[in-house]
């Protein structure tokens, strides 16, 4: 009955290990779904990186930059009363043109900027949309942070009430009522016990960053201008996600995860979401170095283990002899006959992850 799961929690509480997790096991069981990752390219329901104009906006803006209108074409997302661009995709597609009068243009419609006041009708539009085209088949899909995470850091961070913040997401919940959607929070008891993990886990500059970056919006006016600013803002956003947890009118469950007994908790949100758990497969993918000279990138995988061109390591989990599960990413790495590897799936935003993209072997063995 589910046909949509959301993972919710503070950063670093393990939204998209599970994801994955669930995401794999749904693939076991033979059901159409699709995760929609944090920083998926595009995303359906959020605004990491896209332009958002209204359909009048577009229409001028085509007819003044003529020479990026056919592309844009191609990448738009046409919604009632507003398009959709995504950014990055568009710079991809164009590649150079990033400091061109159109590309900047584009940068001003950036919908992460936008004020309450725009926003919100965008954003609905937008969900509504999502819903409207899942209807129509009988996919399940996984989002993680977009409910709660997403809607508390754009209010939270806009100086806006709880109330206003509630209202918005109360109201998507009423969109999502058709899809059956099953909540899952993921919460340490001791907030403090979380923003010691982010840290811990991000390394102080990567907390620095993100405080860098939002330290001029209106909730940090009043604030003490360091780091402490920002560990308040956790605190407010814990509370905010616990609020909203406690009103939310579906299927919901609710996982302390200070022990970290992960499959002690993946088990769990198997029976919640009746699902049966499946052993993979055994199999194992070809150690080598896989190279793309296109995109000056590599993978290289060693004994299960997937290196990205990021540097990140990441468990190959065998779906079938060709096809492997990549840890923590919406995608699959397939074998291909010539013995290089494709990428398939659901893309993140990094380059790199494109779909279809294809990593040639190289003949020497790492």
């Amino acid at each position: 009955m589910n046909r949509l799961i959301l993972l919710e929690g503070l950063p670093g509480t393990g939204k998209t290990t599970n994801a994955y997790k669930l995401f794999e096991q749904l693939v076991r069981n033979n059901r159409d779904v699709r995760w929609l990752h944090e920083v998926s390219q595009p995303h359906p329901l959020l605004f990491f990186s896209e332009s958002c104009l209204t359909k009048e906006e577009y229409r001028l803006f085509t007819e003044k930059y003529p020479e990026a209108a056919e592309m844009l074409e191609r990448i738009a997302e046409i919604r009632a009363t507003t398009v959709g661009i995504d950014y990055l995709t568009a710079a991809r597609r164009m590649p150079g043109q990033e400091n061109t009068a159109w590309y900047q243009e584009l940068l001003q419609y950036d919908a992460m900027d936008f004020p309450l006041e725009r926003y919100e009708p965008a954003a609905f539009e937008k969900w509504k949309a999502f819903v409207n085209a899942a209807l129509h088949h009988d996919t399940i899909y996984i989002s993680d942070s977009s409910i709660f995470q997403y809607q508390i850091f754009t209010y939270l961070l806009n100086g806006a009430d709880y109330p206003r913040l509630t209202k918005f997401v109360h109201s998507i919940m009423d969109l999502l009522k058709p899809l059956h959607p099953a909540l899952i929070y993921l919460y340490r008891e001791n907030t403090e016990d979380s923003i010691a993990f982010v840290e811990k886990q991000r390394g102080i500059k990567g907390l620095e960053s993100i405080w860098q970056r939002d330290k001029g919006k209106p909730y940090y006016r009043n604030k003490q201008q360091d780091m402490t600013a920002f560990f308040d803002f956790l605190e407010d956003y814990a509370d905010c996600a616990s609020r909203l947890y406690d009103e939310s009118d579906c299927d919901k469950l609710k996982i302390e995860i200070t022990a970290q007994t992960w499959d002690v908790y993946e088990a769990e949100m198997l029976r919640f979401l009746g699902i049966a758990y499946r052993e993979a497969p055994s199999c194992k993918a070809k150690d080598g170095m896989y190279i793309n000279a296109a995109l000056g990138a590599s993978l290289s995988i060693k004994d299960g283990i997937l290196t990205d061109p990021e540097g990140t390591r990441r468990k190959l989990s065998p779906k079938s002899q060709k096809e492997f599960f990549i840890e923590g990413l919406p995608e699959t790495l397939c074998i291909c006959g010539d013995g290089s590897v494709k990428l398939c799936g659901q893309q993140i935003i990094p380059q790199w992850s494109e779909t279809g993209t294809v990593y040639t072997r190289e003949k020497k063995q790492i």
